[in-house]
């Protein structure tokens, strides 16, 4: 890897910035397939985590496993009709969640301040639509988590692996080449977003989705059993094409100045 300072670094937000282990859209997933007659396990639901969420629909729903349960419930496989029936549910569900998940993954606050006194633009990306943000970005931004442009997943023509978003962001403020920009996040997703936008990728694994725990049932592991999970996350990320995998945002400014 060669690196000098960057000059802009993207975020990603939940799992990354803030609701440590990703936790306010595993919960509205869960219902919102529930309410469909359709349950799944928090793996399942996880397994899309970072993308558009019509397009994580889509993708559970084309689990074998599930798309064989949706055809023995419809005598039909899933279609574009079930995606947007599961999608509008779980659109309806998720924004009342968000406020109380938007509590700052511990470090995150100190880290941008660190980067703004430094210069470094900051940027975000986030699954989320425009109206989800809404719920979240005010409360986050009180809590001290504030970036300079944070584009959408419907504010663009496609979301990730897409790296639309992040030539947005590079747009607004006026910054390139992105070859000296970083993106940050907690799922494969992020990683393709990056990588497909030219960027050096850095993965969180303690505070995302790919751990998939609270802080506190993270700390309530065994040591050797936090270890594992925290490693396997690890192994996702860099073979989703992350240069390296950092615990989470606390530790990006050690690793800078290294």
């Amino acid at each position: 890897m060669n690196l000098r300072w960057p000059n802009l670094i993207i975020f990603d937000w939940a799992g990354t910035l803030v609701d440590f282990g990703c936790r306010a859209p595993l919960e509205a997933f869960l219902q919102a397939f529930e309410a469909a007659g359709l349950p799944i396990t928090e793996e399942i639901a996880r397994k899309p985590m970072g993308a558009h969420k019509r397009d994580h629909v889509r993708e559970i729903l084309h689990d074998p496993a599930i798309a064989e349960r949706v055809l023995q419930m419809r005598n039909a496989g899933p279609d574009e009709a079930l995606v947007q029936e599961i999608y509008e549910a779980f659109a309806q569900l998720l924004p009342p969640l968000l406020p109380a998940h938007a509590e700052p993954v511990p470090g995150a606050v100190e880290t941008l301040r660190w980067l703004r006194e430094r210069g470094v633009r900051v940027g975000g990306t986030t699954g989320y639509t425009r109206g989800m943000m809404d719920a979240l970005e005010p409360v986050a931004r009180a809590a001290g988590i504030d970036a300079e442009v944070v584009i959408c997943a419907d504010e663009v023509p496609q979301g990730r692996p897409a790296p639309w978003a992040c030539f947005r962001i590079a747009e607004r403020l006026g910054v390139y080449p992105l070859s000296l920009a970083i993106k940050v996040g907690d799922t494969p997703a992020d990683m393709a977003e990056g990588r497909n936008a030219g960027m050096i990728c850095l993965g969180v694994s303690e505070s995302g989705n790919e751990v998939g725990l609270s802080r506190e049932a993270l700390q309530a592991l065994r040591p050797e059993e936090r270890r594992e999970r925290v490693a396997v996350a690890s192994r996702r990320l860099i073979e989703a094409g992350a240069e390296t995998v950092l615990p989470s945002v606390a530790e990006l400014p050690a690793w800078l100045e290294r």
